[in-house]
């Protein structure tokens, strides 16, 4: 999410320097629908400032504000495309996909208060050429910002419960293998104790007969 407010807020800073300049972006406009005999009809889509900018505009100030005003859009389609990355769904993401498409039709599209892109245009007829370009920017920031904060966003899977694995015999504890040595060590002990020399059971003597008193022997 450090990336989306990242990317948000640099959107937000060229916003406002787009904003300061839209009579230029209005003039572009004019000058480029002008020379693509374009001029019946509102600008309605991403797509047509675009094809403005590659195929008719000829001055490199109407360039300029016109690769910024698609700068700023690809900013907020790359947002987007992180949110859907993150998990995010919903209607608002479905509705942002939607506004930020190059070829939807935004021309009926209006920013409302506290924006006032759309009042700063200077008649009722620019308005209509221009009232859906202009309010598209903050209006997809505003709904983005929505959707970031609204949308159901990646669900945390649930913690499994650890199951104990059996205990191999190389890692026996090793207060139960010192208590093992010492019953083994006090075993062999008692039996060396006990147990008698190699001489008196073996050697030369391990052949002959016991003794037995003299005298007949019992019938």
């Amino acid at each position: 999410m450090n990336r989306v407010k990242e990317k948000l807020k640099s959107a937000e800073q060229k916003r406002k320097v787009f904003k300061q300049q839209q009579c230029i972006f209005m003039t572009a406009l004019e000058r480029s629908r002008d020379q693509a005999q374009d001029k019946t009809k509102p600008v309605c889509s991403v797509a047509q400032v675009q094809w403005y900018m590659e195929d008719h505009c000829s001055n490199t100030t109407d360039r300029r504000i016109l690769s910024l005003f698609l700068e700023i859009m690809e900013d907020l389609m790359e947002v987007l495309d992180i949110l859907e990355g993150l998990g995010f769904t919903g209607s608002l993401m479905e509705n942002c996909r939607i506004l930020l498409c190059p070829t939807t039709d935004i021309s009926n599209l209006r920013a409302q208060f506290p924006h006032d892109e759309v009042n700063r245009l200077s008649c009722v007829e620019a308005r209509n050429y221009y009232g859906g370009v202009v309010s598209l920017i903050p209006v997809a920031i505003d709904l983005l910002r929505e959707a970031a904060r609204t949308s159901a966003g990646p669900q945390k899977e649930p913690e499994k419960a650890e199951v104990p694995k059996p205990q191999p015999a190389e890692t026996v504890p090793q207060q139960a293998m010192d208590s093992y040595m010492e019953d083994q060590s006090a075993s062999q002990n008692g039996q060396s104790q006990t147990k008698k020399p190699y001489k008196e059971t073996g050697g030369w003597n391990a052949g002959k007969p016991s003794w037995k008193p003299p005298g007949r022997p019992k019938v």
